[in-house]
């Protein structure tokens, strides 16, 4: 059964943040907070706890994990450089709900990006998941907390009745207030693609690229 702590998404304790990152460097899986629903962590650069994750949510290996950086900085650790359309992106609405796809670097795992030749990353607002990221010291996954195919979880105690019994740890801060998820955007394409619709709004995004985005063509959990 996995330990449940509660904790405070925009002022996380700093001994959470020490007990959480321990399970994550020894290859574990946390449910936690992000400032969307409650998502599963790992080591994103660990293969071992990645496959893990994949077996956990019971989720087909050509679905995506995206992941999550704890600042900017990190960002050079997992893609190329990102296209100027990125950059406007991220510096309109980084941090916050809005995960971008973009090209990897060589060394990320293939296993992160499905059957896509592009990698999910955000950089959330709360500071709760961004702690976890900076302690760790690289990328953690951001993946939904519930078996694939499940409706998001929006508190601990849902998300303890469909994996408490197969992942390490829940960070408990309450309720989430809406289901509404991260809007997903490949700007690895000219012009960028609309994966997902989420928290960022389709006219929130023309206003940044200056013309309207066709309707998604796909998702990510």
């Amino acid at each position: 059964m996995a330990q449940r702590l509660a904790v405070d998404l925009h002022s996380p304790a700093a001994e959470i943040i020490r007990t959480a990152v321990t399970v994550l460097r020894r290859g574990g899986v946390i449910a936690y907070p992000t400032d969307t629903v409650y998502g599963l962590a790992v080591d994103a650069g660990n293969p071992a706890a990645v496959a893990r994750l994949y077996k956990v949510k019971q989720r087909p290996a050509e679905k995506a994990l995206p992941v999550i950086i704890g600042a900017p900085e990190q960002l050079a650790q997992l893609v190329v450089t990102p296209s100027q359309t990125a950059q406007r992106l991220m510096a309109a609405f980084w941090p916050g709900p809005l995960t971008l796809l973009m090209h990897p670097q060589a060394h990320v795992l293939s296993n992160l990006r499905g059957g896509s030749e592009r990698l999910g990353v955000r950089w959330p607002q709360a500071a709760l998941s961004q702690q976890l990221a900076l302690g760790l010291g690289g990328a953690i996954t951001a993946t939904s907390a519930n078996l694939s195919g499940q409706p998001a979880a929006l508190t601990a105690g849902e998300v303890g009745q469909q994996l408490a019994g197969s992942i390490d740890l829940i960070l408990d801060a309450g309720a989430m207030p809406s289901p509404e998820v991260s809007t997903v955007l490949d700007v690895g394409t000219e012009p960028p693609q609309l994966r997902r619709a989420g928290k960022i709004s389709p006219v929130a995004l023309a206003a940044v690229l200056g013309y309207h985005l066709a309707e998604p063509t796909g998702s990510l959990e």
